[in-house]
This record gives C-alpha cells, sequence and structure tokens, in this order.
C-alpha cells in the first residue's frame, strides 16, 4: 500500500498558513531534566496560585447554577464572566461598558488570534514594537500581514519612528491595519509606555486611519504606583482594542482571556468562531470570583509578592552582574531587561548560564526584524524567591566567565 502522508504530499495538502509556519511546533519547550533555576518563563508565582478561592467559587458555581455551568455557552463567551468583565472594566478604564464590549477568548494568545482572524489579510501591514512577544508576531505573521519593526527606547515604543514608518505607507496610498504594543509592563523589555506618548500614539492612529491592538496581560501588575490610563480608556473604547487574560493574575491554567472593543467589532469576531466559545463553567468560576471581590484582593497581594521578588533580583544583580550589567527598573510585571556590556554576548551569556543550570531569555526571537540588541530577559516572577540570589550568583559567574573569554582574545 503507497503511503499517502509523505513529506511531499503533506506538502501540498496543507494550508497557505500552515506553510508560512513551517512544521515547527509553538509550544513550551521539553522540560529540563535537571535542578535548574528558571528565569526564562514569564509565569506566575506557584506558592501565589489561588487554588483554595477556585475551589470555594466552583462549589458555589455548582450550588448555584449547575445547569447553565456545565451546559455550552454560546460564541460570545459566558455571560456572568462578560458581564463581571464589562462592570470591573468600567471602574478600572473609567468608561461605560456592557456585555457586549467583551467577547471571551482561551486566553491572550487565543484573542490575539481571533482580532487577526477577523481583520487581517495576506499582505496586510502591521507596525509592531520590537522587541516583543514572540508569540504574537508569529500570529500576526501566520496571516500573511507584514510586519513592521518600531524600535524601543526606555520608555516604549518610538513614536517619532512610528510616524515616519506611517507617513511611508500613506504615500503609497496604503495604511497600516493596526498597531501592535504591550504599553504596560511591556515583554520581554519591562518598560511601560508614559501618558504623553500614550496620547501622542492615538494621535498617529487617528491621523493614519488606523487602530492600537493593545496587549494588556500585566497591567494590573504594578508594583507601587498605577500606571497611566490604558490606551483603550484614552480613546474612549474607539482607537483602541483591549486584550487582557486571566493567566497572569490568577492562573494559566484556566486558558481564559477575552477582548474588548466596539460591540460592532466584537460582534464580527463571534461570527467566524466555529466552536461553542470557552468553557461555561471556567468562566462562571471567574465571574464568581470578580462578583465576591476574591480576585481584586488576590491581585493586590500578588503586587506585594513580586515587589519583594524584584527587590530580592536586584540585591542579587548588585552583588553579582553589575560589572557586567545594567537595567532599567520596571515599575511592574514579571520582566526585567538587562542589557549586556558591549564586549559580551547575550547568546555567549545564555550558554554560560544554561551549563550552570540557569536558564534566562536572549536572542532575536524577541525582535520583529531579527535586530536583536545586546540583552537578557529575566523573568523574575515564577523562579522560587529563595533561588533567586543562588541563580543570580550563577548568572554573575556566567557573565564573568564570558568577559575572560573575550578578554583573551
Amino acid at each position: 500500500m503507497t503511503e499517502f502522508w509523505t513529506a511531499e504530499n503533506l506538502e501540498e495538502m496543507v494550508s497557505s498558513r500552515s506553510k508560512i509556519l513551517g512544521p515547527q511546533v509553538w509550544a513550551a519547550a521539553t522540560p529540563d531534566p535537571r535542578q535548574i533555576i528558571s528565569f526564562a518563563g514569564g509565569l506566575p508565582d506557584i506558592p501565589s496560585l489561588p487554588g483554595e478561592v477556585l475551589l470555594r467559587a466552583a462549589r458555589t458555581v455548582i450550588d448555584r447554577e449547575q445547569k447553565e455551568a456545565l451546559e455550552y455557552g454560546g460564541t460570545f463567551g459566558p455571560t456572568p464572566l462578560r458581564d463581571a468583565i464589562a462592570k470591573r472594566s468600567s471602574r478600572i478604564e473609567g468608561i461605560p461598558l456592557t456585555r457586549d464590549n467583551v467577547i471571551i477568548a482561551s486566553g491572550s494568545a487565543h484573542a490575539i488570534g481571533m482580532v487577526c482572524e477577523t481583520l487581517l489579510d495576506p499582505g496586510d501591514v502591521v507596525m509592531v514594537e520590537s522587541p516583543n512577544f514572540p508569540g504574537s508576531m508569529r500570529t500576526i505573521r501566520s496571516f500573511g500581514a507584514t510586519q513592521v519593526a518600531i524600535p524601543m527606547d526606555e520608555q516604549g515604543m518610538r513614536c517619532d519612528i512610528l510616524e515616519a514608518e506611517l507617513q511611508k505607507l500613506a504615500d503609497q496610498g496604503r495604511r497600516a491595519k493596526f498597531i501592535y504594543c504591550i504599553p504596560t509592563h511591556q515583554n520581554p523589555a519591562g518598560c511601560t509606555l508614559q501618558l504623553d506618548r500614550r496620547e501622542k500614539l492615538l494621535e498617529l492612529a487617528r491621523r493614519f486611519n488606523t487602530f492600537i491592538l493593545e496587549d494588556d496581560a500585566y497591567g494590573e501588575l504594578w508594583f507601587e504606583t498605577p500606571p497611566p490610563p490604558s490606551l483603550f480608556s484614552l480613546s474612549n473604547g474607539d482607537h483602541g482594542i483591549k486584550v487582557s487574560s486571566f493567566s497572569k493574575i490568577i492562573a494559566t491554567g484556566l486558558r481564559m482571556g477575552w477582548v474588548m472593543g466596539p460591540p460592532a467589532l466584537v460582534s464580527r469576531i463571534a461570527a467566524l468562531r466555529y466552536d461553542m466559545g470557552t468553557s461555561p463553567f471556567l468562566g462562571r468560576i471567574v465571574a464568581e470570583m470578580i462578583r465576591n471581590g476574591d480576585l481584586d484582593r488576590h491581585i493586590v497581594n500578588l503586587r506585594r509578592t513580586y515587589l519583594k521578588k524584584l527587590e530580592r533580583v536586584e540585591d542579587a544583580l548588585a552583588k553579582y552582574t553589575s560589572d557586567y550589567a545594567t537595567y532599567v527598573r520596571p515599575l511592574g510585571g514579571f520582566f526585567l531587561w538587562l542589557q549586556l556590556r558591549p564586549d559580551l554576548n547575550s547568546r555567549d551569556v545564555q550558554m554560560a548560564a544554561n551549563e550552570r543550570g540557569v536558564i534566562v531569555g536572549q536572542g532575536p526571537q524577541f525582535f520583529a526584524d531579527g535586530r536583536a540588541t545586546n540583552h537578557i530577559r529575566l523573568a523574575f516572577s515564577y523562579v522560587a524567591m529563595e533561588e533567586i540570589e543562588e541563580g543570580l550568583h550563577r548568572l554573575g559567574e556566567a557573565m564573568a566567565e564570558v568577559a575572560s573569554r573575550s578578554t583573551a582574545k
């Protein structure tokens, strides 16, 4: 019998979108069998996972609304969760919102995918800040869009360069379909776009007839000072569409996020869905956490936890890496972006740290155009508090080793 699914036949059969991405699977790396200290993943603090809170909410949902919780929920997502998000977001954003502004997704990555599926055609242009989250850039690329990398400085996206690139397109009779950014506690750079730049960004979106896709996975995890209003809020929900997630503020395993935007767009996103939406059971559990105040209390505790972790990271960096790297202190989120000395190659440092059982983020995968700067990303959220100093001690040793090799040359 002739085999049908040969490599050649498979390549002929798969869609053009599949061909753009190729065979490599986007997934978590295979677990390292060694005893490692990982600063690699943007994951929540393990001791802070609210298992008891979720269990209590789940019991309430089963006791009160079992029938509705265990049936299909519809393409927009569970109505109680949409209502709870809209009510809470009206308070946070300072603008009136209803369930019609909200559609539930399986995490923010899925939410971004739904927006792209609704709006992008092959050949469209998307402006993306660079460095950026690789998963989002991969999603945008998969729809055949061209990404224009907009460099960042210590304060976030360079609006002067964005303006020049938007003008180039306008001169060709074209426009960007949207501008993608993570303006608050950015991944990987950790920076937060300040109010004047947010206003400039929106002014550019209006002038060049486009909108901003605002990825806000970390926005509520500020340490001491709340960030400026979201782009969604500043635009009165018009030129800004906001994607958010419960992955970072509750747990990644929930796979629960949402898109917030104008009702007309939310309806078009829903019209393209071919499933029956996200889990009504999990959605109602999260809605109960919002209604009874547990989510807000949990977030307050997370802010304290991540500030303590950052302070421990800073103490260890001062001891072990100050001769080799500098950084700008993040105002919130999970990440610290280490700028290495010019004579230290980030790839060499990453490999030397790996040999010592310490995993850090590095490389051109964070950059839309592959033009990587000489940085290391430290995700301090996941690593155990008691392992932070030892991990950064080893990282300092790795930097010293690479520096000695550089001097020897």
